[in-house]
């Protein structure tokens, strides 16, 4: 199950890394036009067309949700606590430490190992991240730090719209529903070969930041998870799911918009490469303990 696992999620992952390693390394050119397209076209499209059609009852959603919130939040605060203790500036920081990439690797993920069932909730968790990434995350990097910038990216209406339809049970014609979802396929792929190109530009001297960063995103995520769980008697498939989303490797989104900000885009690619390297142990780990 676990070779399984890494064959079908992590590698796929790898090698589009590596593609968009490659065109950096021959050709420089500027990435800000698919930056733009993936924020304010691809993405949006992709949480739409996951959200909308999922199968979710309201019990399980309020669970998930809040308990993503509170994961969220606790590793946030123990952020600002390591920023202040060690009077760094890098504020950039808070976005690959607190947001896990629970969509693009926590959905096929969830889906391989528990089903239609487990990708409809690891979408609710995913929601929670991508509202607090495109809000809060956004004034945390954007230079001018106003909060209105967050509003700017459709992104966070695409995951209340999306939710809206799926709660209310508000059909989308195929018709419209098709090419909405195709374009959100792109996300994915498009988004890995950006943080491909990115990962041209690291320098060797943040490998330590970036590697203690990693773990603290996987291992402190999964430990305040395990806490939460315990302390509110979740169980079975929802317990699964917020175990498993807590635990992902930094967000490749969290690249995306350190990029497009100019807010250490260097340190964070390096965060969510060495995350996801370090996921190919972790996540077949997380799946054996649970």
């Amino acid at each position: 199950m676990s070779f399984d696992l890494i064959l079908q999620t992590v590698v796929p992952v790898f090698l589009i890394i590596l593609v968009g390693y490659i065109i950096g390394k021959y050709k420089k050119t500027n990435i800000q036009p698919m930056i733009d397209f993936v924020v304010y076209i691809a993405a949006p499209s992709l949480i739409f067309s996951s959200v909308s059609r999922s199968n979710i009852n309201l019990t399980d959603f309020t669970i998930i949700a809040l308990s993503a919130v509170a994961i969220i939040l606790i590793m946030a605060f123990l952020v600002f606590i390591i920023l202040k203790i060690t009077k760094s500036d890098k504020k950039g920081l808070y976005l690959p430490m607190t947001i896990g990439n629970t969509g693009y690797i926590g959905y096929p993920v969830a889906l391989f190992a528990f089903g239609i069932a487990g990708l409809s909730r690891a979408v609710v968790y995913d929601m929670i991240g991508s509202l607090f990434l495109f809000s809060i995350g956004i004034y945390i990097v954007h230079h001018k730090n106003e909060i209105k910038e967050a509003f700017k990216v459709p992104l966070i209406y695409a995951v209340v719209i999306g939710l809206l339809f799926s709660l209310l049970k508000i059909p989308v014609p195929d018709l419209i529903f098709k090419p909405i979802e195709m374009i959100g396929m792109i996300t994915i792929p498009l988004a890995l070969l950006v943080l491909g190109y990115e990962l041209t530009k690291i320098k060797i001297n943040s490998a330590k930041i970036a590697f203690l960063a990693s773990l603290f995103r996987i291992i402190i995520g999964f430990v305040i998870a395990i806490a939460i769980v315990k302390i509110f008697s979740i169980t079975g498939l929802v317990r699964n799911i917020i175990l498993l989303q807590a635990a992902m490797p930094s967000a490749v989104m969290t690249m995306v918009l350190c990029r497009k900000y100019n807010k250490d885009a260097e340190l964070v690619a390096s965060i969510v490469f060495i995350s996801t390297l370090l996921s190919i142990i972790s996540i077949p780990l997380i799946l054996s303990i649970l």
